[in-house]
């Protein structure tokens, strides 16, 4: 009797432990709400530079929202400058909720070559994103600030045809 509960035990643990592996394999992070805002940038052709705030960008865990402000438009000169955004996760996360925010900032210079940053955030937050560029010729480049909200939930679908 005591080595077929053994069995049955060690079965069931067996069994827990695979169910546990294919469902944890499962799981995916969905963007529950985005935003994103841009201006542009104009790089001139001097040697100015600077440090320049482009935005604010937030995410809130318990609404589901974000949301991204930037300015229209900044003008530089070819030397390095420096692109600044600061961000916020307004609302604490749950204990069992698996939600995070992202945020990034991305630059292109008149070339179209992207710079960039992230930075993700499960609670309650706040800091600054920097990018810096130093274009190798005058034009116009552009910049975005993108917040999301994601949410790891589990992919029935991944589960059934494993």
């Amino acid at each position: 009797m005591n080595r077929k509960i053994a069995c049955i035990i060690i079965l069931m643990i067996g069994l827990v432990g695979a169910l546990a592996y294919v469902i944890s394999s499962a799981q995916e992070d969905v963007a529950v709400n985005t935003t994103t805002s841009s201006g542009k940038i104009v790089f001139q052709d001097s040697n100015s530079r600077g440090v320049f705030f482009l935005g604010e960008g937030s995410a809130d865990f318990g609404a589901n929202t974000t949301s991204s402000n930037a300015i229209s438009l900044i003008e530089t000169g070819m030397e390095a400058s420096t692109f600044t955004v600061s961000w916020r996760s307004d609302q604490e996360n749950k204990p069992s909720s698996a939600k995070k925010a992202t945020f990034t900032l991305t630059v292109w210079d008149p070339a179209g070559m992207p710079h960039s940053t992230t930075q993700e955030s499960e609670g309650i937050n706040s800091g600054t994103l920097s990018v810096s560029c130093s274009p190798s010729e005058p034009g116009e480049g552009r910049f975005e600030l993108t917040s999301t909200v994601h949410e790891r939930l589990l992919n029935l679908s991944a589960v059934l045809h494993s």
